[in-house]
């Protein structure tokens, strides 16, 4: 499923994937502030990691607290159950449906997260998005600013509107409940 737009839009699912790397909380006004240093600490000390040379780099957003703060990770996969050098830690991304925007460069990221929290998914009778599972950056290895790079936001399945929910709905409306 692809929607038109000035960007490429699609849903896929996506496997699990082990992760290592820094995090640290943070709010959405604050998201610039707290997030470069950590980009700058994660490059230099990722070269600690067993067998990282210039990997895909994840930009993860976990929420923590609703609506108020986010957990922010950046991270690259390594294999399960190998140890990590201190200071980092694992994050495990489980695998589940996502809609993919591919984002032509970095200018365009507060674009395409405006995109599909908000006109994509309004444009959705099948998914909702969510809040509770991880969004993610994907950058692929050698990322500049200039280059693409894939935006994934965790989906589910909205639930079916059916006669019986909606009566039941309007009995509970009605008897105060």
């Amino acid at each position: 499923m692809t929607l038109t737009t000035d960007f490429e839009i699609t849903v896929v699912d996506y496997p699990a994937k082990h992760l290592a790397g820094f995090h640290t909380q943070t709010t959405i006004p604050a998201i610039s502030y707290d997030c470069l240093p950590l980009w700058q600490k994660f490059y230099s000390e990722t070269q600690k990691l067993p067998g990282w040379k210039r990997k895909k780099t994840y930009g993860l957003f976990v929420k923590t607290n609703q609506y108020v703060s986010l957990d922010f990770w950046t991270a690259s996969e390594i294999t399960a159950g190998i140890s990590v050098p201190e200071g980092m830690d694992v994050f495990e991304l489980l695998a589940g449906k996502f809609v993919r925007c591919l984002i032509p460069m970095a200018s365009d990221i507060l674009m395409a997260y405006h995109t599909v929290y908000s006109t994509w998914i309004q444009s959705q009778i099948n998914y909702d998005i969510d809040m509770n599972s991880a969004c993610f950056e994907l950058y692929p290895p050698k990322w500049t600013p200039n280059d693409a790079l894939d935006l994934y936001v965790p989906l589910k399945t909205k639930e079916p509107v059916t006669r019986l929910n909606t009566e039941l709905l309007n009995a509970e409306l009605n008897t105060g409940r």
